[in-house]
């Protein structure tokens, strides 16, 4: 029998990539419910993930409602500008009882100090945001590590295939983004995965880490974002080697070229992949480096 390669198969030295991560003081949670215990799996990349259950009301020395609560506050702050923030409901609904989030934590001297060394994608509002959520946990006598990055996917009715729908880190500087997205989907055991991003979304970057994005659908004008696109990532294969230049660079903000992209894809007259390293800056502007090939 021909054993499927698992998404771990893609990266053979991610091991090395947590360790940094748990040496920076990072713990990782995966949230759910004691119903799907059973099916996920607790040590992707033989890394034992700490299980927290949402409707677990036993006296850890914190609260777990509240870092979720402290998860959903800060995952709004990181999708604010693009007006996506997830509803409480959405997170009970959506992640906890249907599916698991892979969530990573900080002590909170580590995330107070992280806040106020930080300048990479910090404006001053962000920065006075998390500051404001400093002061509450403070207030509220709340001793619990903070959220500081997360991974969230649903299940599609296909099976082994996932939709991941929220990626967000406040250390991309240490890869944190990538090490959430790749012990989740480790933990759903996906074999596929869909998904909803943006061209000008710098969580491109990670998704292209695991293999170049084939484009299923290259414009969604009905998404609240503009500029979003649905895009596949195959993990029933060997991972890719080089995927050679691509046949052009797209403007982000390009929508008459996305809306041709896609009457190409609805004709099938090829297929369109977003590469590695999903972004590149060239000529003092974001893009995207697209291959086109001919449809299979």
């Amino acid at each position: 029998m021909t054993v499927e390669p698992s998404v771990e198969v893609h990266f053979p030295d991610f091991v090395d990539h947590l360790h940094k991560l748990t040496g920076h003081g990072v713990e990782f949670f995966l949230a759910s419910n004691e119903t799907l215990r059973p099916h996920l799996n607790e040590a992707p990349y033989g890394h034992k993930l700490s299980w927290l259950d949402f409707t677990d009301t036993a006296d850890k020395g914190w609260d777990t409602g509240e870092f979720l609560n402290l998860f959903n506050i800060i995952n709004g702050i990181a999708f604010g500008d693009r007006g996506i923030p997830m509803p409480q409901w959405v997170m009970v609904d959506l992640i906890l009882m249907p599916s698991a989030a892979v969530i990573a934590g900080l002590p909170q001297d580590a995330f107070a100090a992280m806040v106020e060394r930080s300048t990479f994608s910090f404006d001053t509002d962000v920065k006075q945001h998390l500051r404001a959520v400093r002061a509450g946990m403070v207030d509220s006598g709340y001793r619990g590590p903070v959220p500081v990055g997360g991974y969230c996917a649903a299940p599609s009715a296909a099976p082994g295939t996932w939709v991941g729908w929220s990626l967000w880190s406040l250390m991309p500087s240490v890869g944190l983004g990538h090490a959430a997205k790749a012990l989740a989907l480790s933990a759903y055991r996906a074999r596929k995965l869909d998904g909803v991003t943006q061209y000008d979304n710098s969580a491109l970057k990670v998704h292209t880490r695991f293999g170049a994005l084939r484009i299923l659908v290259a414009t969604v004008p009905f998404h609240t974002s503009p500029g979003s696109f649905v895009y596949e990532s195959d993990f029933t294969v060997a991972p890719p080697g080089a995927a050679g230049e691509p046949t052009f660079w797209l403007d982000p903000f390009d929508y008459d070229r996305q809306r041709a992209m896609q009457k190409d894809i609805e004709a099938d007259r090829c297929r369109f992949y977003v590469l590695p390293p999903g972004h590149v800056r060239r000529d003092g502007a974001v893009r995207v480096p697209i291959l086109e090939v001919p449809p299979a």
